[in-house]
């Protein structure tokens, strides 16, 4: 298996248990998100290594800061969660954090949409910075 299609592999993964762990089943906690590295500037790259270096990185960082987002909202859901589950919620608390989860939840989809779409990215990326003789870290 190719590193791209590994690193499509694992964040495929990720993505898997962060949905299962939206609906806190029973982990008490959001896993930390796992944000991919930056590819380093050598002094050596050709113009075509630095654009293609350049092109994974930028790649790299709207992944990054989608993934943010989302466990961002994650935890926001699983705040409202804590309340509406909590013993000593009143019911118009209960109502309150429920109604206030729904715009939650929606975002929360388009954003693991966003994510995924956002890996092919990345990997497609690594690809074309791999093709212009890049050495991408692991």
């Amino acid at each position: 298996m190719s590193g791209g299609a590994r690193l499509l592999v694992a964040l495929a993964a990720g993505l898997a248990a962060l949905g299962a762990s939206s609906a806190r089943a029973q982990a008490p906690q959001t896993p930390a998100p796992q944000y991919l590295p930056f590819s380093e500037f050598a002094a050596e790259d050709s113009e075509a290594q630095r654009s293609a270096r350049q092109g994974y990185n930028d790649a790299v960082e709207r992944y990054n800061k989608a993934l943010y987002d989302y466990h961002v909202t994650l935890a926001q859901i699983n705040q409202l969660a804590d309340v509406h589950n909590s013993p000593t919620a009143s019911s118009a608390e209960r109502d309150k954090a429920r109604a206030d989860a729904v715009p939650l939840r929606a975002k929360l989809d388009t954003l693991r949409r966003d994510v995924n779409s956002l890996a092919t990215g990345v990997d497609q990326a690594r690809r074309k910075a791999n093709q212009a003789g890049v050495i991408l870290a692991r």
